[in-house]
């Protein structure tokens, strides 16, 4: 069984390979990239947990996206739960990626 880091560094070592992306070493304690994976186009606050739910929280949305907006990117939460990432944008987010 793998411990909750293992599992954090496994899922922000996918999402930066499947997005072309890099993972920002110590994001959460680090003042550069506070996100913790980015691409060229996106900064990704990842989550994981193996219970069945996971409470998404305005404060952590908000700071996500006030990061990923400060390195020019759009922000995407994503929470790996029952063993698939599941990305958050917001609506103007989501409107501009139906645009494109």
């Amino acid at each position: 069984m793998k411990t909750p880091l293992k599992r954090s560094q496994d899922q922000e070592k996918k999402l930066a390979v499947h997005y072309g992306g890099t993972v920002n070493a110590g994001s959460g304690n680090g003042w550069m990239h506070k996100n913790d994976v980015r691409s060229d186009r996106f900064s990704f606050e990842a989550k994981t947990t193996e219970k069945k739910s996971y409470s998404l929280k305005l404060d952590e949305l908000v700071k996500a996206e006030k990061n990923a907006l400060i390195s020019g990117r759009e922000m995407v939460f994503a929470v790996e739960i029952g063993g698939r990432n599941w990305m958050v944008v917001s609506q103007d987010t989501f409107d501009t990626l139906l645009d494109a």
